[in-house]
């Protein structure tokens, strides 16, 4: 015998203007709530990231040579106005010792002492000036 179905939900989220199916046996307001679990878990911990942290540590490193407001000095470039994920990737890969361009070489020693949260704070920093 198959289990009793409880369409309330269905009936409600179609009220709403959801389609009937969403994915071949996958109600919307499941596949939406899935979707929302997976971007919780995937996504960084906004409580973790401390743009004040980052500002201490960019203050005390980075603006040197990208300038007390990140927009860049001489030949070093602009760091505002650039996503966080690209941020965040960029100092990876520079704390991985990965050669990205031709200020590798001054970034990767500056960048392998940070953390994760370090580096997310920097980013949480960056994000939060005005371009």
């Amino acid at each position: 015998m198959a289990a009793k179905r409880n369409t309330n939900l269905g009936k409600r989220a179609r009220a709403a203007g959801a389609p009937r199916r969403f994915a071949k046996g996958l109600s919307w307001a499941a596949a939406h709530g899935a979707l929302a679990a997976a971007l919780v878990v995937q996504a960084p911990n906004a409580a973790a990231q401390d743009g004040a942290a980052g500002e201490e540590i960019y203050q005390g490193v980075c603006r040197n040579c990208h300038g007390p407001t990140a927009k860049g000095m001489a030949s070093y470039p602009r760091l505002v106005g650039h996503e966080a994920a690209y941020l965040i990737d960029r100092l990876k890969t520079y704390r991985a010792g990965e050669q990205v361009s031709w200020n590798s070489a001054l970034m990767i020693p500056h960048a392998q002492p940070l953390s994760d949260a370090d580096i997310e704070n920097i980013a949480a920093y960056l994000t939060g000036l005005d371009p």
